[in-house]
């Protein structure tokens, strides 16, 4: 039975790789488009916001920098979400920063031994969510045409989040660990900012990747679609940014609130490294998501007739949101992998200097 299942494992695996060549040979016209596409994401949108917000994220955890502050909101991180003071930091920037910021926190303090399975599970939760820089300018203004309906889907998300957050505290029986438990190790600053920097980097050329291959994939299967919903569907669920546009003309603000609140399948993805570390299923993953994404919903329906607010915003297809230009940004990411390269090479050289010397 096992050598069954591996046999139609393998031949499922060959056939997509085999119809995967072929798409990029017959298909190569869509493709190509749909991937410079996704280079425009890139290098408007992804690189400004997310990049800066990668490193300091990362110094803070690196330099304990926020660690008056958790001593501070210890107490109501216990009595709220249950938690430990320790993991204020992670939903800060989880609120602040955008998607894969919050998650790839929580797999770096897993990682270290400063959260375990259970906390890093609650975490994930409710701190993978889009910042509000993306959601107000980027999704509200530049891509439905109202700021207004920008705030009113963050003020959605956000909530929907924190609903989640507490509940989950409510029904968590176990007590919160004090900040006493924990033993961590801040570095020297310089060294935090150079680890900062290396692992923004990296994480930020791991999100344009992401993104190109789900652009890649869209071009790929698009043109075999004749229903104009489905391949609205599938572009608001597959990539969030470039599928905004989609989820506007599908539902209006409610519909695109509860997009960026599951993130799309890209997100998940580039979360995925840090979801399997901490011992986290996938299904548990997409649950918390879909739950998110059904709050939002509802609460940006309710917020959007409260305000009186159009539901049906307009969708601009086109939407050049930040001073910068894809070639800039790809020169950053150049520029990311070669600190990269140059600082590893740096540890391994103080490496082997230390071994011949010692």
């Amino acid at each position: 039975m096992d050598k069954l299942k591996n046999n139609i494992k393998y031949l499922t695996v060959m056939a997509f790789t085999v119809l995967g060549g072929g798409l990029l040979l017959f298909r190569r016209q869509y493709i190509g488009e749909s991937i410079s596409e996704g280079l425009e994401i890139c290098g408007d949108i992804l690189v400004p916001s997310l990049f800066p917000f990668m490193v300091l994220s990362g110094f803070a955890l690196n330099s304990g920098a926020f660690s008056k502050a958790e001593k501070l909101f210890s107490p109501l991180m216990n009595r709220v979400f249950k938690l430990p003071g320790r993991c204020f930091t992670v939903i800060f920037f989880g609120f602040t920063g955008g998607y894969p910021v919050g998650g790839r926190m929580i797999g770096e303090l897993y990682e270290k031994g400063e959260i375990n399975g259970r906390e890093a599970k609650r975490l994930f939760s409710f701190c993978v969510n889009g910042g509000p820089a993306f959601i107000v300018t980027a999704a509200g203004g530049a891509m439905l045409g109202s700021e207004k309906a920008g705030w009113i889907m963050l003020g959605a998300v956000t909530l929907a989040s924190l609903i989640t957050g507490i509940a989950g505290g409510v029904f968590d029986k176990e007590k919160p660990r004090s900040l006493k438990e924990f033993k961590s190790s801040p570095l020297n600053i310089s060294d935090a900012l150079v680890l900062s920097v290396q692992s923004g980097a990296g994480g930020m050329i791991s999100v344009c990747a992401w993104v190109l291959v789900f652009s890649a994939v869209s071009g790929a299967v698009e043109p075999f679609i004749n229903s104009e919903t489905f391949n609205l569907i599938f572009d608001a669920l597959s990539e969030v940014t470039s599928g905004i546009p989609s989820a506007a003309k599908l539902g209006g603000a409610p519909f695109t609130a509860a997009c960026i609140s599951f993130g799309g399948i890209c997100v998940g993805c580039q979360l995925l490294p840090s979801i399997k570390k901490c011992g986290i299923k996938v299904r548990e993953y997409l649950f918390f998501r879909i739950l998110n994404s059904a709050l939002s919903y509802g609460l940006c329906f309710v917020f959007m007739r409260i305000s009186g607010v159009s539901i049906s915003v307009s969708a601009h297809q086109e939407a050049h949101l930040l001073s910068s230009s894809a070639p800039a940004s790809a020169a950053l990411l150049i520029m990311c992998g070669a600190f990269i390269l140059e600082t590893l090479s740096l540890k391994e050289n103080q490496t082997a200097y230390r071994d011949i010397s010692g």
